[in-house]
């Protein structure tokens, strides 16, 4: 009896934990919410065994699974306010020691960018932002670059508008007519997105389980559009997030009075 009981509790806290993460990070920008799944536990179950006729031993906890959904598309003025609609992460890369950038990728769906001193674009965490650099025929390649605006053209006007397309391309309008295309934002994606490895604040690194990244930009097939003046929300929706963590506070404390029946019952008895 113990054992199912303290399987009960267990498995009721680790799910408002799980919610209680959630909630406290839904006005995270990019953030997506996990979902615990449980299972049954049986001391003797048999392929043939008839569910109903089984004892159980408790439940535990089958998995936790991050919900990859699309987030809330919320207006953010700002050219570098960047939002996915659709599949695809943004990569990024941290500076090294030398203040250059790393050979080391992280992922994320944050699309919140600004520019540093020197024209490089870059993350809200200060990592660089990583585009793709164009092959010989105009199209987009898989390899990897930072992007870098100048914040004054050869001829000595001044940037006056900067500008990213729904497929990523950075626009810069110098002066009233000059106009430069000085990069193009990289977008990945992965075989098996739950299985990145989630490194805090939004991003995510590579694992043996999420397969090697497939670079590409916005647009093309598997990969999403680039809303300007907006970020993606969290996916999470608070009330269903509540009802959830009731749910799961009205199993810990109905566990909790059995736990306190079946000690007053054991201490009667051995009176």
């Amino acid at each position: 009896m113990y054992g199912i009981i303290r399987a009960g509790m267990a498995t009721a806290m680790h799910e408002i934990a799980v919610v209680s993460n959630n909630i406290a990070n839904s006005g995270s920008t990019g953030f997506k919410k996990s979902d615990v799944s449980f299972t049954d536990i049986y001391g003797s179950a048999t392929p043939d065994t008839v569910a109903r006729t089984t004892t159980g031993f408790g439940s535990s906890i089958s998995d936790t699974r991050r919900n990859d959904g699309q987030g809330t598309i919320v207006n953010r003025a700002g050219a570098l306010n960047l939002a996915l609609v659709g599949q695809g992460m943004f990569v990024t890369s941290a500076p090294d020691a030398a203040g250059e950038v790393s050979d080391s990728n992280l992922f994320t769906r944050n699309g919140e960018m600004s520019l540093d001193k020197d024209g490089f674009l870059r993350a809200s965490d200060g990592s660089f932002v990583r585009g793709v650099v164009a092959s010989e025929d105009g199209a987009a390649g898989a390899t990897l670059t930072t992007i870098q605006v100048p914040f004054k053209s050869e001829e000595g006007d001044t940037m006056s508008q900067l500008e990213v397309s729904a497929d990523g391309v950075v626009t810069v309008t110098y002066g009233n007519k000059n106009v430069e295309e000085v990069g193009q934002l990289a977008l990945a994606t992965f075989s098996n997105l739950g299985g990145l490895r989630n490194v805090g604040s939004a991003r995510f690194a590579q694992s043996g389980q999420s397969g090697e990244p497939l670079i590409g930009v916005g647009g093309q097939n598997g990969f999403g559009s680039i809303e300007a003046g907006a970020l993606e929300g969290s996916n999470v929706d608070i009330t269903q997030e509540m009802t959830v963590m009731i749910r799961a506070q009205q199993q810990f404390s109905g566990a909790a009075r059995v736990l306190q029946a079946n000690s007053d019952l054991v201490e009667k008895l051995t009176r």
